[in-house]
Formats: C-alpha cells, structure tokens, sequence
C-alpha cells in the first residue's frame, strides 16, 4: 500500500477561531458566491445541507483551463474544531489513489492567537505525479478571504 502524503500550511487568524470554524461549518453554500472565479456550483447527493456525514458534488476550477468535478463526504469534528473533506469519486482520482482536505481550527480568541491549518493528504496515482500544492495555495486563500470577510463584519 501507498504511503499517505500531507502538504499543509498554517494561516493565522485576525478574527477568532470559533467564528472561523462556525462559518466553515455553517456557511459553505457561500463559496460559489465569495469564490465564483474558482467554485462553480455544489449540489447534495446524501443529505440535505453541510452537516456530519452529508455528500456533495462540487464543481471548481484553480485556474487549469477547465472545471474538475468531485464526490465529497463531510465529516465533522467539533470538539476539535476538525473539517475533512473526504474525497470519494471524481477528476481527481486521474491522478490520485486517495485525497482529503483537513481543516483544524485553533481558537485563541479575538487576540490574535487563533489559527488554522489547512492540510491535503494524499496517495499520488504514481510517481510521476505533482504534489497537490494548487489546493493547498487555494485553500490558503479561502482561509485568508474567510477570515477578512469575517473581520470586516465586525468593524
């Protein structure tokens, strides 16, 4: 078996981690409209809204000339603050045994000290493969984005 790869990055936080992971949690169907040069459309497959265990179909595009289409569960930690996106089916599997996107949220408060790490773990489909740094780079956005939406409510 394949060995599990990770690439992740670490985003600091100017609002708190609390309202970060409760709009990540609450507030996904925003995407489309924050991100509508990247996410272009989401639809429910299993479930009817972004809770513990949904799966939906999300159609996006980082920029590589055309929309990729992927299967995700949702499986949510909340005592730990956790998101993964459990990737089940779909373009990426072109290039990839296995993919996941995990996003773990420190709460430090309003002060500053609150954080999130945005991880990719992967299985690459063969060596000749390039680590998945678009997603990551992408996923560092969304949180950047995320968080000056969130502390421009606020002001």
């Amino acid at each position: 078996m394949a060995q599990i790869a990770k690439i992740s990055e670490k985003v600091q936080l100017k609002s708190s981690g609390k309202r970060f992971y409760q709009f990540f949690k609450n507030k996904m169907d925003y995407f489309p409209r924050m991100f509508p040069g990247n996410v272009e459309s989401y639809k429910f497959v299993e479930g009817n809204s972004f809770t513990h265990g949904s799966v939906s179909v999300w159609k996006y595009d980082f920029g590589f000339g055309s929309s990729v289409e992927v299967k995700v569960k949702l499986l949510v930690d909340e005592p730990n603050k956790t998101i993964i996106y459990e990737c089940l089916e779909g373009d990426l599997f072109k290039d990839f045994e296995m993919f996941n996107v995990k996003i773990e949220v420190n709460d430090g408060g309003n002060n500053g000290n609150s954080s999130v790490n945005w991880c990719v773990e992967f299985v690459k489909a063969n060596e000749n493969v390039a680590p998945p740094n678009s997603y990551l780079q992408f996923g560092v956005k969304i949180c950047k984005d995320v968080d000056a939406h969130l502390c421009k409510q606020l002001n």
